[in-house]
Order: C-alpha cells, then structure tokens, then sequence
C-alpha cells in the first residue's frame, strides 16, 4: 500500500503528512465503519435500510464520537458539550469525561509522519467510489463518512504534538451530527419505500439490456 501517495477521486483533499498522531487514530473508528457499510448488504437494496442496520451503524457512528471525544484537548472539568448542544455526544460519553489524562502534560516535537491509511485507492479495504456501485442510500452515507475522513486530516491540529483543540473537535462534531441526523430522519423501516424494478446493473442480460435505457429497441437481443 503506498500510504503516503496522496488521496484521489473523493479523498483529493485529504492532506496525507501530519505532525500529530491522534489524527490517525481519531480515523480509525471511521475507517471500521466505512468497511462495515461497504459489506452490508442492507446497502445494497436501493429502498433503503431496516431499523436494525439504522440502529447498528448509529452505534458504529457514537463510537467514532467516543474517540473524538477522547483526543480532544480538555485539561478542564469543563464538558465539551457547554460548547454546542450535541445529540451525538450525550448519547456517546458521561458528560464531562475525560479519557486521556495527558493534556497537562508538555508534548515533544515529533516530525512530520504519513496518516495509517492509504487513500489512494492502492488499499482493497478503501476502494473509491469508482471502483464500487452503489445504491442512493449507500452513496450519501459513504459520502458522509469519506468527508470526514478528508476533515481529519485538514485540522489545524494536525501539526500539534497530541490530541485536537475544541474548535476542531467541535468541525468534526458538527458533521457527525449531520451523519446522525440522516440515519434518525431518512433511515428504519417506517423510511423504507417500494422499489418495483431491479438496478440496471443487476439485470441478468446486463446493464445496457435493461428496459427503458438509451439504446433499447423492440429488436434488442436477448442472448
């Protein structure tokens, strides 16, 4: 995997070298998640998911936020959540938890260093988006979770020696959230619609068969 080539297609923003560690750790719940969508086959059914997939990746979705929480730069008593009413961080973590206890403490530089992840396309576990089909619903969550993939590593605090300051923590909050209110408002069973046909790319005498495509006529064959 060539890890530190820069990012394409949907991760073109994404900057690769970063100073500070916690960036690539604060991606890796994100990551577990985006192959989680990528194998569930909910996703693939073009009227939408069920309440258990809704409610599994709301879970997958508050332990990306545990570990934001836990990389923010909180040395006070204060909780984070004075700062921004959240949905996502009351259910996530005990208000004013502080999980890393090393904020009072002076870090040493460290040198620049490529973030774990290869968004290149070069890694089987990341595709990019040309490489899959994907369903409407699959797409704009995929969307969601690959913005913020881009989001982490363009934090100001990725040149700090460790954690994330609060206005960046809150950045990456603030799009948590619209992740969260997508599953809340348009996934479940009672958001799920009737889909009649199947996908032009599963009909069985492929995709440029399919009734209704550019190209049909009543002579098309169907060998």
């Amino acid at each position: 995997m060539a890890i530190g080539d820069a990012g394409k297609e949907q991760f073109a923003g994404a900057i690769m070298e970063c100073r500070n560690p916690h960036i690539s750790v604060g991606l890796t719940p994100l990551m577990a998640m985006r192959e989680e969508l990528l194998s569930n086959d909910e996703f693939l059914d073009p009227g939408g998911i069920d309440d258990v997939t809704r409610d599994h990746f709301l879970k997958l979705l508050l332990n990306c936020d545990r570990w934001r929480w836990a990389l923010t730069y909180n040395p006070s008593d204060e909780p984070l959540e004075v700062l921004v009413a959240s949905t996502v961080v009351k259910d996530a973590v005990e208000a004013g938890a502080n999980a890393f206890e090393t904020d009072n403490v002076q870090q040493g530089t460290l040198g620049l260093q490529f973030i774990n992840f290869a968004l290149d396309g070069s890694d089987p576990n990341i595709p990019l988006n040309s490489q899959l089909t994907l369903t409407p619903n699959a797409a704009v969550m995929l969307g969601g979770i690959d913005r913020a993939i881009v989001i982490w590593t363009r934090l100001n605090s990725r040149l700090r020696g460790s954690h994330i300051i609060k206005m960046d923590s809150l950045r990456i909050l603030s799009h948590y959230q619209s992740m969260h209110d997508y599953l809340m408002t348009f996934g479940g069973d009672a958001n799920r619609i009737d889909v009649a046909n199947i996908r032009a790319t599963a009909n069985p005498q492929g995709a440029d068969s399919a009734p209704h495509r550019l190209g049909e006529s009543a002579t098309q064959s169907t060998a």
